[in-house]
């Protein structure tokens, strides 16, 4: 009942919303005419203006209209089961079906509505389901995830709720599509108020969409699910950062769900989720403006209803959909693959031809400092261990070191380097092959076992003295010391097409790296980063203040783009990172939009790029997506 009072309440604000604007213009008015002089009539021409913005944005909210999910479209005629389930969940709830149902690359599941009039007016539905949840969740956890998303909409007596509910996502577009200045702030106000209202209904709904759940799967299977999904973002990011890179370094296209299930299976993954699982669900907020119960309170709620006489249904959820081998690899390709990779290939091929890229792209970047360094003049094995037992370890790899970097710096770049030249001459010897390992990406094996080249080659890094006695140990190994990995392609890797100089390839405007704020340049040979000047971002400020935020940085990039590559790359404070340099990064998205990537140099050395832009984010991931990535065991 209190859940159904305050959903009232919040349709109420809904509807007064435009009684609001009239009357705050009004009023101020009026008070200038009160305040008399010139003060009053500054009021008063303020209020006009304020009640005219306000009405602008009440009208854009009245027309606003839901951007349609992006993803694969799942039709009634080749998914009927999947259509089956979802009818008959929207038959428990007491509401209309999906009118269409979408794969994301998320791990989410939602249902979402393109409402008119503030929320006030029913539209077209949609359902996105999350692709990874068909691997991470079996049949049952799916069934009870969708019930619960039906049910936000479900219950004939919970209807002001759904009202209440598609608000919220009206106006929360609404003011997102705003750009910064009073307009926006008084919506946004009102924004708040309606939040702080509407999401205590919220959170009443949610209870009762869980019983939904419930009554189509069973507690133990609605807890179950409740479970996976809070941690299950943390295990696809790793499996993102550990796994994903390699289809491009091998040149092959991966069973992404496949190897995602796999990767979930083992025990490695399953103890760490034992571990972390009650952090997750511990380290939840609650807060007024929370539109969801913290998962803890939601599990304890569902155990305290009724239980349901559905059975479980342990199969994968992928096996709801149809031809779902001919399906999910579609989708995958649609969501995460970018351009054509190659052939597809199981994980473990994808495995042994990444790492080898990876050895022999960490073995021809150690040559080519020796050659440029003249430590090494041919690159060979031998000249390298004789520059590291005469001490000229630094020199050998100052090429591919950022300034400033350290000793520690100079050993473990030179350590890896050195591992990737063992396996490399190994590997051409046919003496070693890396093998898929689940539990951390790769390992080396040969006829020995296990091979872990960076624990062989540490301790003559760290002592000159023990270089004789790795050199032995590497011969009785079979590795022969005129050992040399010659670049093959490398002049066609840059591609220069402006007089020497990488090609631009997209703009990532107002990224923050090395405390400062750049508009970074992406080229296909590295990053050229270009300080902003504070100038430049005060003048911006005051645009956002009138809503022109987004036309001040657009007239600030279009004037940096027309000077030409050579003035850009000469321009004083702009800093260049050279994708040569690079052994590849990770990346994180920020849930209030844009994100980060930390970039990873040779001698372990790091960069963070952070931007607030999903744009500025998009830009950076495609670049990162592009720097071989070479993963360890």
């Amino acid at each position: 009942m209190r859940g159904s009072v305050r959903a009232l309440l919040a349709v109420l604000l809904l509807a007064l919303f435009p009684i609001f604007v009239l009357a705050l213009g009004i009023a101020g008015v009026l008070a200038g005419f009160g305040i008399g002089q010139r003060t009053g009539v500054y009021v008063a021409i303020v209020s006009i203006g304020m009640m005219l913005a306000l009405g602008i944005a009440l009208m854009q909210a009245l027309r606003t209209r839901l951007t349609p999910p992006e993803g694969p479209d799942l039709t009634r005629h080749e998914q009927p089961g999947l259509w089956q389930l979802v009818d008959e969940l929207a038959a428990q709830a007491q509401t209309r079906p999906p009118d269409q149902i979408v794969l994301v690359p998320e791990i989410n599941a939602a249902v979402c509505e393109d409402a008119r009039a503030l929320g006030l007016r029913a539209g077209k539905r949609y359902m996105m389901i999350g692709l990874p949840l068909l691997a991470g969740l079996n049949v049952g956890e799916l069934r009870s995830v969708l019930a619960h998303e039906l049910g936000h909409y479900g219950g004939g007596h919970t209807r002001l709720l759904a009202v209440s509910y598609r608000g919220a996502e009206t106006l929360g577009r609404t003011v997102s599509r705003l750009d910064s200045g009073p307009a926006r702030w008084i919506l946004n106000g009102y924004a708040w108020l309606y939040a702080v209202v509407s999401r205590s209904a919220n959170r009443t709904q949610e209870l009762q969409a869980d019983a939904y759940s419930v009554a189509a799967a069973g507690r133990a299977t609605a807890a179950s699910a409740l479970r996976k999904i809070a941690t299950m973002d943390l295990l696809w990011e790793a499996f993102g950062n550990r796994y994903l890179a390699l289809p491009t370094m091998a040149g092959r296209t991966p069973d992404i769900l496949l190897g995602f299930r796999h990767f979930l299976e083992h025990p490695r993954q399953q103890h760490a989720v034992a571990e972390i699982e009650p952090q997750v669900l511990d380290s939840q907020p609650s807060s007024l403006l929370d539109s969801h119960p913290t998962i803890r309170r939601r599990i304890a709620a569902i155990e305290a209803l009724p239980d349901s006489p559905a059975r479980p249904d342990p199969r994968p959820a992928w096996t709801v959909l149809a031809d779902p081998a001919r399906v999910i690899p579609a989708a995958e390709a649609q969501l995460y693959i970018n351009g054509e990779l190659g052939p597809r290939a199981s994980w473990q091929e994808i495995v042994q031809r990444a790492g080898a890229a990876s050895a022999a792209r960490g073995a021809e970047m150690l040559a080519k400092a020796g050659h440029t360094s003249g430590a090494a003049p041919h690159g060979t094995l031998g000249e390298v261990l004789q520059a590291v037992q005469r001490g000229d370890a630094e020199r050998l790899i100052r090429p591919l070191l950022r300034d400033g970097a350290g000793p520690d710096a100079v050993q473990r770049g030179l350590v890896e380097l050195l591992s990737d030249v063992i396996v490399c001459a190994l590997l051409e010897q046919g003496r070693v092959h890396h093998e898929l390992h689940w539990g951390g990406g790769w390992v080396v094996t040969g006829q020995g076992g296990e091979l872990k080249p960076e624990e062989l080659v540490a301790p003559a890094v760290q002592n000159p003295a023990l270089v004789p006695q790795l050199a032995q140990r590497l011969i009785s190994m079979g590795v022969r010391m005129d050992f040399v990995r010659v670049p093959s392609n490398e002049p066609a890797q840059q591609a220069p097409a402006d007089n020497g100089r990488p090609r631009l390839v997209a703009v990532a405007p107002m990224v923050t790296a090395f405390k400062k704020n750049w508009d970074v340049l992406v080229h296909n040979g590295g990053l050229l980063l270009i300080p902003i000047k504070t100038g430049k971002l005060a003048s911006q400020n005051l645009a956002g203040l009138a809503g022109q935020a987004g036309q001040a940085q657009r007239k600030r990039i279009t004037q940096l783009l027309e000077l030409g590559s050579e003035q850009l790359f000469a321009m004083p404070g702009a800093r260049w990172l050279a994708v040569e340099s690079m052994l590849g990064g990770d990346r994180k998205k920020f849930l209030t939009g844009g994100g980060k990537i930390a970039l990873r140099f040779a001698g372990g050395d790091t960069a963070t790029l952070r931007t607030q832009e999903d744009g500025s984010y998009e830009a950076l991931i495609e670049f990162l997506d592009a720097v071989p990535q070479p993963a360890r065991g």
